[in-house]
Formats: C-alpha cells, structure tokens, sequence
C-alpha cells in the first residue's frame, strides 16, 4: 500500500513513564517516512506527568483516566505502558472501545484478567499485538537456516535473559507491583523460544528469591520480595525440551538463544556473535568460517539491517492496515501467559503442568517455505 493510500492512523498512549519514549519516538521516525501515524492523546495517573508528555510530544490531549482517552473518537488505536497488574484490564476495556491494542510485557499477571481480555478483543474484532516483539534482522535472518537441510531434525532449544538485576529500588522488587523475574524478563526468552518451536505441551519449573536485599544504583538497599531466578523446562508434542531461565544473580548479562539439531545448531545473541550458524551438513551460501567456542563448522552470516525505522509500531500499523499478518499476536499472548502462570503453579506443587493453549507460528505460511514438516517436529 502506498504512502499515498494509506489512511492516517491517530494513536493514544496509555501510561507516560520512561518506556513509552520508544513508542513515541518510533511514530515520529514513521510518520516522518510519510506513514501518516501518530500519536494524538496521552494518560496518566497525574495531569502533570500526563500534560507535559502530551505537549513534549505535541499532542492535543491529555487524560488522567483511561477510559477518557478511549472514548476519545480521534482515537482509532492505543499503547499500553502502565504498571504490569493493569495491561490486561486496560486491553479489554480498549477492545470494547473499539480500539486496536499494542500492549506492553507481560500481557498480564493473572489468568482471569487474561481470559477477559481475549473475550474482549474476540467479540470486537479489533487488532490486538502483545510484546514482546522477537523479529529483529537477526531472528528473520536465522530463520533462513531452520530447517533440516542445515540443522538435521530439530532437538530442542535453550533461551536465557540474565543479569545481576535492575539497580534500582522501585517496584522492580516490590511484589505488590507484579515485579520479578518472572514478570519483568522471563517473558523474552519465553518469547523466543515460542517464536521458533511453536507451542509448548507441558512444562515444569522452579522459582525462588535467592538475594533479600538489592543494593540499588544511589548505593542504598531495598527489600527485595520478588522472584529472582526462574528456570522453566518446556516439553513439546514430539519430545524435544525447551530449557528457559532468567535469573537476576549472575556477575554479567547474558541474553540469548540456541536452537539445536542432530547436525547444527543456530547460537543468536550468545558470546558476542549476533548470529552464528553451525551445520555439519552445509555452508550457509553466504556464510564466513568462525572459530567459536571451540566448536567446528561454524559460521557468520550477514544480518541485513532493518527494512523499517521503529520495528514495533511498524508492525502494529502494517498489521491493522492489513499489510501483514501479526506476528505476536493474543493467540501468542495467551500462550506465554499460561506458561508464565503454569511456571508459578508448577513451582508451588513440584508438578508438571498441562498447557492447552495454541497458536499457529506465523514461518510456517511465510518464511521461505519452511514448514512444521520440514525438520522441526
């Protein structure tokens, strides 16, 4: 669709703290291509924090109650950045406005609010994306080499985001405020690992707070009341384990994924490299050999940049517009929220615990040919 056809689309931001900046920032690279997008009103708890982004932002309105903004008729979509215990409720009541969602990490913390929404969005019709956003030039790229022909039958995965923890003394380690690792970055390895394998059958998983007090960035200690190391074992229809952790213990970052096969393997994010292939079976065409870990028939693959400026609202408005297909949607959204509140049930019993939610991968219609036939499962 062209610049020229595109009918304009007028966002609301719900919630004004320091992650709706990318969300802003990523309309304004957009509607500077000629996109016709932005954002029009802002919410917040305060009329302060609410009227000074809306007019750093050039916006025309502001609210400081969300269902104000909704019934905003200016409004055709919105962005949801508050506190992690109101995405869920504020979602729905946005699907019920008739407004298509863009909803920030974690969908939800409790599986009732979850299940309210999906009701919600299902009886409006409304596009609905759930964050996390995996499709980074690496991850699309990587996709190119997931299949049999480079990796032999798919054997399982392993996806990590770990680090010392976040350095403040806010509600990251306040347990009323739905913080944690398991709440706050377990969703991203959790993310990936649905993006590549599809959906999981069944997991198991521990969950615990190593560390009661944090020391924070102005060297002061806080409380900590939070999880702070999650790992998660995720078993698939065929067999093959998913291995998930964020722990928020170790000395240096580690955030990454591998997918491993009978004759290769695919390492994103892990040891420096954005992206290494490893095939016993073939050369990526375009591939350069890389010592790596000691591993051989290794090798780095070029990642071409971005075909859009602002990846996660490009999406959210090629995806309303019709232009794509959504790539995380609330099929995705649900699965990850019952994985995430599977792994607490889980922790609780020592039991394995039963997924039955599903979704169809969106590879298997557009990547390449690659299909669930094709090595994976």
């Amino acid at each position: 669709m062209s610049a020229a056809t595109r009918r304009p689309l007028r966002l609301g931001m719900i919630g004004c703290g320091q992650i709706s900046t990318r969300f802003f920032n990523q309309a304004e690279a957009l509607d500077a291509l000629g996109w016709d997008v932005r954002f029009v009103a802002t919410c917040a708890r305060t009329e302060a924090s609410a009227r000074a982004k809306a007019e750093e932002r050039h916006c025309a309105r502001w609210y400081t109650d969300h269902r104000h903004l909704l019934d905003d008729p200016e409004v055709d979509a919105v962005v949801i950045a508050t506190p992690h215990a109101l995405h869920a409720s504020q979602a729905a009541d946005a699907a019920r406005a008739g407004k298509h969602i863009l909803v920030e990490k974690p969908m939800t913390t409790r599986w009732e609010d979850a299940l309210a929404m999906q009701a919600a969005v299902d009886a409006s019709g409304v596009t609905c994306m759930a964050l996390p956003y995996v499709d980074t030039p690496a991850f699309l790229k990587a996709l190119e080499y997931a299949n049999e022909a480079y990796l032999g039958k798919i054997t399982g995965i392993e996806a990590e985001l770990s680090f010392a923890g976040p350095p403040r003394s806010n509600w990251y380690y306040d347990a009323s405020a739905e913080g944690g690792a398991m709440m706050d970055t377990m969703v991203y390895p959790l993310a990936r690992v649905a993006a590549l394998m599809g959906p999981a059958k069944r997991l198991v998983s521990r969950v615990n707070r190593l560390i009661p007090q944090r020391l924070t960035g102005d060297g002061g200690r806080v409380e900590s009341q939070v999880d702070d190391q999650v790992s998660v074992v995720l078993e698939y229809e065929t067999g093959q384990h998913g291995i998930v952790h964020s722990i928020w213990t170790r000395s240096y970052m580690t955030n990454g994924t591998v997918l491993h096969g009978r004759h290769g393997a695919i390492f994103l994010g892990r040891y420096g490299q954005p992206l290494v292939i490893k095939s016993d079976r073939q050369a990526p065409p375009d591939g350069t050999p890389v010592e790596y870990l000691g591993i051989p028939n290794c090798y780095t693959v070029p990642i071409p940049a971005g075909e859009v400026t602002g990846e996660i609202v490009a999406h959210f408005v090629q995806a309303i517009r019709g232009e794509v297909a959504l790539h995380c949607g609330l099929d995705v959204g649900m699965h990850l929220a019952e994985q995430t509140m599977g792994a607490y049930e889980s922790a609780k019993t020592g039991a394995m615990v039963e997924l039955h939610t599903t979704f169809t991968p969106w590879w298997g219609q557009e990547a390449g040919g690659m299909t669930l036939s094709d090595g994976w499962y």
